[in-house]
């Protein structure tokens, strides 16, 4: 599927089109290339990328876009989605080490801050949006890009790993706390709900409805929902964890604690409960995300359960976004 104007040309030897659900492969192989070349390996996989194409109010082939050279290899790839409504936007650009200071990064981020202007100006008069981007802390030329475009740096995202060679001891739980791996067709209106909730304290919290959180969640194959661990206090959901397995070791995705369980080591319980359980699978390293400014007392759990950085940051840039006027929208753009 080519794309037409009003859309950027790309640079000579390169040609853009719309990114298919056929461009799934190719994607993860661009994305593995990107992140082993900044960091000896990567956790992408087809299943992640599966996940991510199966986000609310995505459509990968109005939202993403790829370049191929003239081979017709893949080697560029930018992707623009609504966070969260109506107008908290983010974009994700790859281009492959190879095919770097050609203008490929430029050009997708073109296409993105044209999409999100088009999201903003559907959200209705008055809206005021933002588009978040992020480039590794190594970077110097994707940072300066986005620094030329206007964008802020606001955030910094760290990886944290921890090993599990070693013994991993299981803390004591609050009083009336117990856990339990995620019972499917039980479980899912309780936990999507009490994570809506955890997760409105955190920097720029994803909405999603509980069939949109059904749709991405339980999307791959890979799902093992014995790596999903959920603190109940009587019926209540009180906090989870939710860890994957990936080539690297243990992801822990997600982990949030409902405000009134704060403060009683449940966070740190369903953290080791995670890292016990990837241990007795023979993993040797979990790992996760967090943001440096994280609120919610994350760095400081994070390091009192043996988690220390291990790599070199994730820098988050932000700008805002005006809306695009009525008569730049390309026919079938948006509805």
């Amino acid at each position: 599927m080519s794309l037409s104007s009003p859309h950027p040309s790309p640079p000579s030897g390169y040609r853009l089109r719309a990114t298919t659900p056929d461009d799934a492969e190719a994607v993860t192989a661009l994305e593995v290339s990107v992140e082993t070349a900044w960091h000896g390996e990567s956790d992408v996989t087809l299943e992640v990328v599966r996940e991510e194409w199966a986000l609310p109010r995505l459509v990968i082939e109005r939202d993403s876009w790829v370049v191929e050279d003239g081979f017709g290899d893949l080697v560029g790839y930018g992707l623009c989605w609504v966070e969260a409504p109506p107008s908290a936007i983010v974009a994700d650009l790859a281009v492959h080490p190879g095919h770097r200071g050609h203008g490929l990064s430029a050009l997708l981020l073109d296409l993105c801050e044209t999409r999100a202007a088009a999201f903003v100006r559907a959200a209705g008069p008055g809206v005021e949006g933002v588009l978040g981007v992020w480039a590794p802390e190594g970077d110097a030329p994707r940072q300066a890009l986005y620094e030329r475009r206007g964008y802020r740096h606001i955030r910094t995202f760290l990886r944290l790993d921890r090993d599990l060679a070693g013994p991993v001891e299981r803390p004591p739980l609050p009083a009336g706390v117990r856990i339990h791996t995620f019972r499917r067709h039980h479980d899912e209106a309780a936990v999507h709900a009490a994570g809506e909730e955890a997760f409105r304290d955190h920097f720029r919290p994803t909405a999603m409805d509980l069939d949109e959180w059904l749709t991405f969640r339980f999307v791959r194959d890979d799902l093992d929902l014995g790596l999903w661990f959920v603190a109940w206090d009587g019926d209540e959901v009180a906090g989870a964890m939710l860890a994957f397995e990936t080539p690297v070791g243990g992801y822990l995705d997600e982990l949030f604690v409902r405000r009134p369980w704060r403060g009683r080591g449940l966070g740190r319980a369903l953290l080791l409960e995670a890292c016990v359980e990837l241990r007795r699978r023979g993993r040797r390293l979990a790992y996760l995300g967090v943001d440096s400014e994280n609120p919610t007392g994350a760095m400081h759990l994070y390091g009192s359960a043996g988690f220390t950085q291990s790599r070199a940051a994730t820098l988050v840039y932000e700008k805002a976004v005006v809306p695009a006027p009525p008569e730049d929208r390309p026919e079938g753009d948006l509805p």
